[in-house]
């Protein structure tokens, strides 16, 4: 009787198992099929009805293996989606946010128009946002508040309008906010303060205003911040020079004023690039930059700068690029031009900008001829420079 029994049970969880697979497999199927139709629906939007357009996107192959196309080995989920260079010129379909495993999107350059579909926030999973370079236009739909995984946003190179949004400050796990090169207008939101996990941020090439937000200091991991080419007015706020770990900074073409902090390497230890001309900053030149070992490129070109520039410059060995021209440096005196002694050192200068200055002095040979061996920008005019123009040029 006790075997029996025991035979009983064995043969019932056996039956229960062999349910809950079925169970299991028609469920993986059912969702499955979800997937190859989203994913069908994508391509006859985003592919504007081309026929010729991703033929790997047929019924013959198992849609994990269309091209673009990225499963999860244990589901079999659409897990990436990742499409570049391409000219279809179609439109975002909202069954986009059917793909709900996608943990990243990348459609760069594949000529999209039309708005973000609200839909994209239904993908809680989702990592990578990667829309760059296409056509998109409207604002970004708040229902991206809701991709509660999400960290790297990067919507540059389109046409979205409206104002940057408050929202974004929510986003505490987003680590790259890249909005550059659209038709954003208003003012920088101060909450983006808060994102305490943003590394680098891009608002370049906008129509915004106002000035620069302190709360922006409070981003203690920043790396990158890229606010140039707007309408951005007022002082650089004191609070910007907390942020120790910049290696870029770029406020190129805005309406800035005031002077540059003058201890540059005590705020920015670790800086590479630094950009900030055509603005209205004055003041001195900062020769603390000379203690900045990693700066590759110093731009301050058309501000109203002036005096001397310092004969100090022979630290930076990484120098790639020195842009002080449209300034009032220089004062017409013969030793306007020493500076250049110590740019020799630099032997990676490959572009080199004084003009419409100040500068006096004779044009020392030598100091032209053993300046980097392979400068492709030389540009020296509208000084008060004399003397002949060196043979060591033709090298």
């Amino acid at each position: 009787m006790l075997i029996f029994s025991l035979s009983h049970n064995i043969i019932s969880i056996i039956f229960l198992l062999c349910i809950a697979s079925q169970t299991l497999a028609v469920h993986v199927s059912l969702s499955s099929e979800t997937d190859q139709i989203a994913l069908l629906a994508l391509k006859d939007k985003f592919a504007n009805g081309d026929p010729h357009a991703l033929p790997s996107w047929n019924e013959s192959l198992q849609f994990c293996q269309w091209e673009g196309v990225t499963c999860s080995r244990r589901r079999m989920r659409v897990s990436a989606l990742q499409l570049q260079n391409q000219y279809w010129g179609g439109t975002l379909a909202p069954s986009l946010g059917n793909l709900t495993f996608l943990k990243e999107i990348n459609l760069t350059n594949i000529k999209l128009h039309g708005e973000i579909p609200r839909e994209v926030g239904h993908l809680k999973r989702l990592h990578i946002l990667d829309l760059r370079q296409n056509n998109l236009h409207g604002q970004i739909p708040v229902e991206i508040i809701n991709c509660s995984s999400l960290k790297v946003i990067i919507l540059q190179y389109n046409n979205l309008t409206g104002k940057i949004p408050s929202w974004f400050g929510s986003t505490m796990q987003v680590t790259r906010l890249s909005l550059a090169f659209n038709n954003f207008v208003g003012s920088i939101p101060p909450s983006l303060g808060n994102v305490s996990s943003l590394e680098k941020l891009t608002l370049a090439y906008n129509h915004l205003e106002g000035s620069i937000p302190p709360a922006l200091g409070r981003l203690s991991k920043l790396t990158f911040l890229s606010l140039g080419v707007n309408n951005l007015s007022g002082l650089i706020p004191p609070s910007l020079y907390n942020l120790s770990n910049i290696q870029t900074l770029s406020i190129t073409q805005n309406q800035l004023e005031g002077n540059l902090l003058m201890n540059i390497p005590m705020a920015f230890p670790n800086l590479q690039i630094l950009t900030c001309g055509l603005n209205r900053f004055t003041g001195t030149f900062p020769s603390s930059i000379s203690n900045l070992s990693e700066l590759q490129l110093f731009d301050i070109i058309a501000n109203d700068f002036h005096g001397p520039v310092p004969p100090t410059l022979g630290s930076l060995h990484k120098l790639t690029l020195f842009h002080v021209a449209r300034n009032r440096f220089g004062s017409g005196r013969d030793d306007d031009l020493d500076f250049l002694s110590s740019l020799q050192n630099c032997t990676q200068l490959q572009q080199l900008a004084i003009e419409i200055n100040k500068f006096g002095g004779i044009l020392i040979e030598d100091l032209i001829a053993n300046l980097s061996s392979s400068p492709v920008w030389l540009s020296m005019g509208s000084n008060q420079i004399y003397g002949r123009i060196p043979k060591e040029l033709e090298n």
